[in-house]
């Protein structure tokens, strides 16, 4: 069958837009409720504001900005309900990803598990606290991804961007970082005890610290 479509060699500039707008709100540099505002989004990166506009769209089609008519376009303030919804839906997530992994599990999972908390306490100890949190989420997501389970990992995935707003609100709460470490160790003995049912109230116990823990920056 002859190629339908062409290669791309470079991202777009809406892709580029995208990028870095959301990376911007995922590491607090824009803050819930600042303003978006095009003319000056293009004139700071060098760009037309067509391609901020269509980036626009689907950054308010992850959850992580909002418009309001007649007023513009806004980081998304993210409330308690949503932090409620948003940890409690992670919670079953995860919860049933790691009673799939235990199932199935071997040295080579356990290890790669080890090396990433291995690489959240280096990332403590170095007082890298963006490190801590990008390590925190890897650790999850490879939870999630060596379940198995593709639609799960994609429900996970979906929520993602949401939960490094509020990891970014929780970072700052925490009274250290090694604080924030050590609520991943009972996760990581039950699965290698090979354990669902303390494994899967690990999980809950750390998220609910989490939630507690976010709920004192609302």
């Amino acid at each position: 069958m002859p190629p339908v479509f062409s290669s791309q060699k470079r991202s777009t500039l809406m892709d580029q837009a995208f990028q870095q707008i959301r990376e911007a709100i995922r590491s607090g540099k824009l803050k819930p409720g600042d303003r978006l505002v095009e003319t000056q989004l293009a004139e700071e990166m060098q760009i037309s504001r067509f391609p901020i506009r269509e980036a626009m769209r689907y950054l308010e089609k992850e959850g992580l900005v909002q418009t309001k008519p007649f007023k513009g376009t806004y980081v998304a303030e993210l409330t308690e309900k949503d932090m409620e919804e948003l940890y409690s839906l992670r919670s079953a997530i995860e919860e049933l990803a790691v009673r799939i992994l235990i199932k199935n599990i071997d040295e080579k999972k356990i290890k790669k598990l080890e090396s990433i908390v291995a690489a959240m306490v280096q990332a403590s100890e170095d007082d890298n606290i963006d490190k801590m949190i990008s390590e925190d989420l890897r650790f999850h997501q490879t939870i999630c991804e060596m379940s198995g389970h593709r639609k799960l990992l994609d429900v996970w995935l979906n929520l993602e961007n949401q939960l490094q707003v509020f990891l970014t609100i929780e970072k700052n709460l925490f009274e250290n970082s090694y604080q924030f470490v050590t609520t991943h160790h009972p996760i990581l003995e039950a699965i290698k005890s090979r354990k669902i049912g303390p494994a899967q109230k690990a999980i809950r116990d750390h998220l609910k610290l989490a939630m507690k823990v976010i709920r004192q920056g609302f």
